[in-house]
């Protein structure tokens, strides 16, 4: 038996594009909307005493499903999304960690192709029948956006681009990690600014000039896949993984006006490094602690000057653009946690 809340997704890469893996990893999540979205052809030709469209006429152009998943950043589970979202990753063993701790570092793919995915979700129906599973093949993730705002749950939303819809493969019931705690605001350290010490394989990043005006973050990146592929022969279905093309990281912050620097920061373009950290409380291993910190070396704000606030607190809602100094990844996800695979 099952209630309306009994919903669940499921993810594993696949082998092979668009050939359908067995499920085992479950997040649990807040909303998704994958759907199947396909395109119709209709013919077009005059018939006489026919004036409205035929049935005999309409046909399929391309099958496509999309869609988003959001979740609450968890200590454990995450490392596939970011993993697919980014496309690189090295997970390395935590010296003196009992069991053992993984230090994963998450940096976008430099060539093609990217991981392709199998995505199931259980939908229950309405009265208490068995969950119904819908399954979501060659699925490639599009974009990730990252967010904090004071006195909230971290979120990690993912925007996803699937081959083709399925209902015959069987219902992978779902298994979660434990423990399954959440990075929360409260975690979180901010330093914008200052010179920072990227990460190793095995050393989260350090430095910068921490801030505590921030009251809140949103970090968005666009893996720019194209939208070709759908090739003689397919059926039409994509024949291929898409491919990566120019990225875009964007982000924005709001800030209380304590100070210039931002301000200042803004109208002169100052090449600033952005580093925040999320610590979670809880002991892994021996000593260690669950950890999820971003790193953009290198931003520049785009705005905006300060406006009174009717005497209230006044605010800078301010966007960033994330760009490349040739040096290092445009952005960089470290995710310390006891998976052992991402």
């Amino acid at each position: 038996m099952t209630t309306q809340a009994d919903c669940s997704i499921g993810i594993k890469v696949e082998a092979t594009y668009g050939t359908a893996v067995v499920v085992d990893q479950f997040p649990e999540f807040l909303t998704e909307s994958l759907d199947r979205k396909p395109t119709f052809l209709q013919g077009k030709g005059l018939r006489v005493a026919s004036r409205v469209d035929r049935a005999d006429r309409r046909s399929l152009g391309e099958e496509l499903a999309e869609g988003s998943i959001t979740l609450e950043a968890p200590i454990k589970g995450l490392g596939i999304f970011l993993n697919a979202a980014m496309g690189a990753v090295t997970s390395t063993v935590v010296a003196g960690q009992t069991p053992p701790v993984y230090q994963q570092v998450h940096t976008p793919a430099l060539t093609d192709p990217i991981n392709s995915y199998t995505i199931q979700k259980g939908i229950p129906p309405l009265g208490g029948g068995a969950t119904t599973p819908i399954t979501f093949l060659g699925s490639a993730c599009k974009s990730m956006e990252i967010s904090a705002k004071q006195g909230e749950i971290v979120e990690v939303t993912t925007d996803w681009t699937a081959r083709e819809v399925q209902t015959a493969p069987a219902y992978a019931a779902p298994s979660y990690p434990t423990p399954l705690d959440v990075f929360t605001f409260v975690h979180g350290v901010i330093c914008i600014g200052g010179t920072v010490v990227g990460p190793t394989t095995t050393a989260i990043a350090t430095g910068g000039t921490s801030v505590a005006d921030i009251t809140s973050f949103s970090l968005k990146w666009d893996q720019g896949l194209d939208a070709k592929g759908w090739n003689l022969g397919g059926a039409g279905k994509r024949t291929r993984k898409p491919a990566v093309g120019p990225a875009k990281l964007t982000g924005k912050i709001t800030a209380e006006y304590d100070t210039v620097e931002l301000r200042d920061a803004y109208l002169a373009q100052t090449d600033l490094a952005l580093l925040l950290t999320f610590t979670h409380p809880a002991i892994i291993g021996t000593s260690a602690h669950p950890v999820l910190q971003i790193w953009v070396p290198l931003i520049n704000l785009n705005g905006n000057i300060p406006a009174s606030n009717g005497g209230q607190v006044i605010t800078q809602s301010i966007d960033f653009d994330g760009l490349s100094n040739l040096v290092n990844p445009p952005f960089t996800v470290v995710h310390v946690t006891t998976d052992t695979v991402v």
